[in-house]
């Protein structure tokens, strides 16, 4: 009989969350890089500051979760 792979389910939601807070990070890059070229500079500036405070605050969150996911896989084996 074939035997049940344990639910994974925090490390999956963990690989969701770092893919996500990867692909913010490379939009708001492009966003910035392409606002710097054509002289938009306001919105420059609004993309600091989500860049300093959100994104900052989300890859703090996401490096906790990614603690505990690797804490709670290595006690099942």
């Amino acid at each position: 009989m074939k035997q049940q792979e344990p639910r994974r389910w925090l490390l999956k939601l963990t690989f969701k969350a770092v893919k996500y807070l990867f692909l913010s990070l490379a939009g708001c890059t492009i966003a910035y890089i392409m606002a710097f070229i054509l002289g938009y500079y306001l919105i420059t500036e609004v993309i600091l500051i989500v860049v300093e405070h959100l994104l900052l605050r989300a890859s703090v969150l996401i490096g906790c979760l990614t603690a505990i996911a690797i804490i709670t896989e290595s006690l099942r084996y």
